[in-house]
């Protein structure tokens, strides 16, 4: 015997005209049950009239033999014109609606096996308070550095689509973590999964998780390679080791590759972060691969003026 779901489930009124009509020859409905013949010992409701064309609208029945067991809760659409055309719309936003949530949840999903794995965003406190909000904007450069990180936060939908991402590079005390903390909040804020760490913590966090079995070397790397955004503070800074480099190499080429969008920041030009990410005795293939491939994909901001820590200015850093 269905179940009590798949019963209401069965009652639900058709989405298309040409459905609703095989459903009233499949099943009786009220103005059947009133004709006689069966046995109902419920209250049969009334009919409702179309709102565009009037036409007496009748509660579909589920029967078993000629017994009724229960009646739709709503009557049968109309398929008049309008009537349909109205019902259209209702189908289309219910649908919308059911894609977000299911969205929403997969969303959550993630986070939650991102958090279990790697912990929350990895924003330290510090620059828990680095918004946008509070970005100094006092001279044109640092409005056109910050006009293009808001710009990409605003806009991530579409540049996550398109796997984009922002290489930040630039002297000491730039602002440069400011804008990426900033980005992340933003985003975080809307439910986005977002890591956010030095290239240091990154891998130290790797190495943590290997070493208290916590969790396989594949879900570890497969975290960072499939968040939503992550953001890599530091680049260059960390101690090069050959592991270091293709850990690196591993997560990032993986995001180029299924067009996961990155953020970076370094306080090296391209040619000195090849350098940094040589190990002694290496040839920077894996370097150069690595800066290559970010700097294809993402939209370069470079923040090169004097350190507000050295007396060069108002602190945003």
């Amino acid at each position: 015997m269905e179940t009590l779901t798949a019963m209401l489930d069965s009652l639900r009124p058709a989405d298309s005209a040409r459905s609703a009509e095989t459903a009233q020859h499949r099943r009786p409905t009220s103005k059947d049950i009133l004709a006689g013949g069966y046995n109902c010992q419920r209250e049969i409701p009334e009919p409702v009239e179309c709102e565009f064309c009037g036409r007496k609208l009748y509660h579909e029945a589920l029967v078993m033999g000629r017994t009724v067991l229960m009646f739709a809760p709503f009557p049968q659409r109309c398929t008049c014109d309008r009537a349909k055309a109205k019902w259209a719309e209702a189908d289309a936003e219910e649908a919308r609606q059911k894609a977000e949530a299911e969205k929403e949840a997969a969303q959550a999903k993630r986070r939650a096996k991102i958090e279990r794995l790697l912990g929350r965003s990895g924003i330290k406190k510090r620059f828990q308070q680095r918004t946008f909000a509070n970005f100094i904007r006092d001279t044109p450069e640092r409005q056109r550095c910050y006009d293009t990180a808001k710009t990409y936060a605003d806009s991530f939908p579409q540049r996550a689509e398109r796997g984009e991402g922002l290489y930040i590079e630039g002297t000491y005390g730039t602002g440069k973590t400011h804008l990426a903390a900033a980005i992340a909040l933003q985003l975080i804020g809307c439910g986005v999964p977002v890591v956010c760490k030095t290239s240091g913590d990154l891998l130290a966090d790797i190495k943590e998780a290997f070493d208290s079995g916590d969790a396989t070397e594949y879900e570890i790397l497969k975290a960072y390679k499939t968040v939503d955004l992550l953001i890599v503070d530091d680049l260059g800074k960390e101690q090069c080791t050959e592991w270091s480099v293709s850990t690196l190499y591993s997560i990032l080429n993986d995001r180029y590759e299924d067009m996961k969008p990155t953020v970076i920041t370094t306080n090296y030009n391209a040619d000195e972060l090849v350098r940094a990410l040589t190990p002694k005795g290496g040839d920077g293939t894996k370097a150069r691969a690595i800066i290559s491939r970010l700097r294809e994909v993402s939209t370069v901001i470079t923040m090169a003026w004097a350190d507000y820590r050295a007396g060069g200015g108002r602190r945003n850093a």
